[in-house]
């Protein structure tokens, strides 16, 4: 089965709902600052779910978890297995968020016209012209596409961008903001170097917190509403 982690409950990963979390393995770009690398390489030691586990746990508590939220890695590529379980989810009554690098615009409509995605986590990495910097050269315009359409349904869709210092700064985040404008909110989580995918990436000093709020209090400013609201690492 395409699981391979799973977080029975969390109160944080679907706003304002109680959710159980599941990690999907493999991932085709290769973020530096990723900071679960031991999904993006898919180790075979990590144990393999079955969806007749997580179904069962769902029937048992309906009532007491409101969400299934789907995470990785990247959860889209692995869309033959996983369409046919978020049927079954939906089926049940239950809310479905659905994280993606956006990388994969076939199964991203597939889902969407299906009604089986609630909510859509979408990063938003750099821009377009730079996804070289994350090996995701070859699917920068899916990414675009992706985002474009997640736009037209804001209440759907939580815009996000990790601020990794070497890939950001505040030129590249007024350039970012021209494309997300239109969200409710584009979400900043601030890199944190104790656990990345690259070595390199664990010697780089995240952006002191100040620094970030003075640039998300500009660019509010300039986009004239308050796009950007940073969250805490988690």
């Amino acid at each position: 089965m395409v699981f391979r982690g799973w977080l029975r409950v969390s109160f944080i990963e679907y706003p304002g709902k109680i959710s159980t979390v599941l990690f999907t393995g493999g991932c085709n770009f290769r973020c530096p600052y990723c900071h679960n690398p031991e999904l993006v390489f898919l180790k075979e030691s990590l144990p393999q779910i079955h969806e007749n586990i997580v179904l069962d746990f769902l029937q048992r508590r309906k009532g007491m978890i409101d969400a299934v939220c789907i995470t990785g890695g990247e959860p889209l590529i692995h869309t033959p297995d996983l369409f046919p379980f978020l049927e079954k989810v939906k089926q049940m009554g239950f809310l479905i968020k659905i994280d993606t690098n956006g990388s994969l615009f076939q199964p991203f409509q597939q889902i969407s016209q299906a009604g089986l995605a609630d909510l859509w986590g979408i990063d938003y990495k750099l821009p377009f012209s730079l996804y070289k910097k994350v090996l995701g050269e070859k699917w920068h315009k899916n990414c675009q596409s992706v985002l474009d359409q997640a736009l037209k349904n804001p209440n759907q869709a939580e815009i996000r961008t990790t601020i990794y210092p070497p890939f950001h700064d505040e030129k590249t985040l007024f350039e970012m903001a021209e494309k997300c404008s239109s969200a409710n909110h584009w979400y900043w989580q601030n890199f944190q170097p104790q656990k990345t995918l690259s070595e390199e990436a664990r010697t780089i000093s995240p952006y002191v917190p100040s620094l970030l709020n003075q640039w998300r209090d500009l660019i509010n400013n300039h986009i004239q509403k308050d796009l950007i609201v940073i969250r805490p690492y988690s």
